[in-house]
C-alpha cells in the first residue's frame, strides 16, 4: 500500500485513498500513544481517506501509532 504524505495547516497528512478502516484503525492507535490525530473520509461517494497526525514528530508518532495497531492485530490473531 503507498501512501502520499504531504504538510496541511502544519500537520501531516496521509492520504490513504479508499483505505478507511486502515486509516480508522491507525487514528485510533495513535490516540492510545498519545497523539493527536484525526481521518477525514471526504465525500461519501467519493475515494479519498486522509489520516492526519498533529505532533512535533509526526512520522515517529506515526511508526508508534502502526506499532500499537500491529501489536492489537498480533494479539487477535494470537485468539484464533
Amino acid at each position: 500500500m503507498e501512501l502520499e504524505s504531504f504538510e496541511k495547516d502544519g500537520r501531516l497528512a496521509l492520504d490513504v485513498a479508499q483505505h478507511h478502516t486502515v486509516a480508522n484503525l491507525v487514528r485510533k492507535a495513535l490516540w492510545e500513544v498519545g497523539v493527536e490525530a484525526a481521518y477525514d473520509k471526504g465525500h461519501p461517494l467519493g475515494d479519498e481517506s486522509t489520516l492526519i497526525v498533529e505532533s512535533d514528530t509526526p512520522e515517529e508518532d506515526l511508526q508508534k501509532g502502526i506499532e500499537k495497531a500491529k501489536e492489537w492485530m498480533d494479539e487477535l490473531e494470537g485468539q484464533l
